[in-house]
C-alpha cells in the first residue's frame, strides 16, 4: 500500500509527525553534549562547550527556522510555524495541556521578529556601519555561512550588499562576499554567543510544551500487557494510519515516559537586555 502525500495525510498525522521532526531538532540543539547549563533560576546561563557547538546550534537553528520539504509529509511550514499552528488548533489534550506550547512559540516568534541595530566594521568599505535587521534574518544569515564557503555564499552575499544598499553603501558581488567575515565575527561569534542562552531557554521552553501537551495522550495511549520482560503497547488515535505517522507516533510516545532531560531554566535578565 503506497504512503499517503502530503495533500491526503490527516491532520493528527501531519500534526505527529511535525512534533516528531521537531523536537527532534530541538534536541540535537539543546543538550548536554552542546553546551553546559551554569547557575540556578532565574540567573541560569548557557555555555557551548566549544566554538565548534555553537557553529553547529547555529546550523540547526537555521534549519529549524527554515521551511519544510514542500512535498514531504507536512508539505511547506517552518518548525516553529507549525508548532503554532498546532498549539493553536491542537488534535490532541485539553487547552490547558497546550498553553505552555502555544506561549513558548508565541514568545519565540516575537522575540526572532524583532529588529535590531548593530554596528558593524566593514573593513573593505572602511566604514562602521549601523545595520538594521530583524533577529530571525542575521540568524539565518549566519547559518548559512557556517554551512558554506565563498563557493556556495553568493546568495548570502547578496542579502548582505542589500542591507548595506539600505544604508547607502553601494558593494560589488566580490566585496559582498569578502564583508561577509566582517558580518559573520560580529553577528555570530558576537551577538549570537550573547543571544544563545535566550535562545536555548525558547526552545528548552518548547520541548517542554510539547511534553507538558502530549503527556496526558500518553496516558490515555498507553496499555500495560504484563509478561516477563514487561510488555506494553500504544493505541494509536484516530487517523494514525500510515507507517510514517505511526512510527512517529510510537517514538513520540516513548519519549514522554520521562520528562526531558535538560530541566527548565530562566535565564539572567541582563542576557535580554542588549539588541
Amino acid at each position: 500500500m503506497a504512503e499517503p502525500t502530503n495533500g491526503s495525510r490527516s491532520k493528527v498525522e501531519r500534526e505527529v509527525v511535525l512534533l516528531k521532526a521537531a523536537k527532534e531538532l530541538i534536541d540535537e540543539m539543546v543538550n548536554h553534549e552542546v553546551m553546559v547549563l551554569l547557575g540556578s533560576d532565574p540567573q541560569s546561563e548557557v555555555h557551548f562547550r566549544t566554538a565548534t557547538h555553537q557553529r553547529l546550534f547555529n546550523i540547526f537553528l537555521v534549519d529549524f527556522l527554515s521551511k519544510t520539504d514542500k512535498d514531504g509529509p507536512v508539505g511547506s511550514t517552518s518548525y516553529l510555524d507549525g508548532l503554532g499552528s498546532i498549539a493553536y488548533a491542537p488534535c490532541f489534550g485539553s487547552p490547558d495541556a497546550v498553553r505552555p506550547l502555544r506561549e513558548a512559540t508565541d514568545a519565540f516568534t516575537c522575540w526572532l521578529e524583532h529588529e535590531i541595530e548593530v554596528k558593524t566594521w566593514f573593513r573593505h568599505a572602511n566604514a562602521e556601519q549601523p545595520l538594521r535587521i530583524q533577529r530571525i534574518s542575521f540568524i539565518r544569515m549566519c547559518g548559512n555561512i557556517a554551512k558554506h564557503n565563498i563557493l556556495r555564499a553568493s546568495r548570502v552575499a547578496d542579502e548582505l550588499a542589500v542591507l548595506l544598499g539600505k544604508i547607502g553603501l553601494v558593494v560589488e558581488p566580490d566585496a559582498a562576499l569578502l564583508a561577509l567575515a566582517e558580518f559573520y565575527e560580529r553577528f555570530h561569534t558576537d551577538i549570537l554567543n550573547y543571544h544563545c542562552s535566550t535562545i536555548a531557554e525558547f526552545l528548552n521552553n518548547i520541548r517542554w510544551g510539547i511534553y507538558d501537551y502530549l503527556r496526558p495522550e500518553y496516558t490515555r495511549s498507553y496499555v500495560f500487557e504484563g509478561g516477563e520482560p514487561p510488555m506494553y503497547h500504544y493505541t494509536y488515535p484516530e487517523g494514525v494510519v500510515s507507517e510514517l505517522a505511526k512510527e512517529c507516533y510510537w517514538e513520540l510516545m516513548n519519549e514522554v515516559r520521562c520528562p526531558p532531560d535538560f530541566r527548565r531554566f530562566q535565564v539572567y535578565k541582563t542576557l535580554k537586555l542588549r539588541d
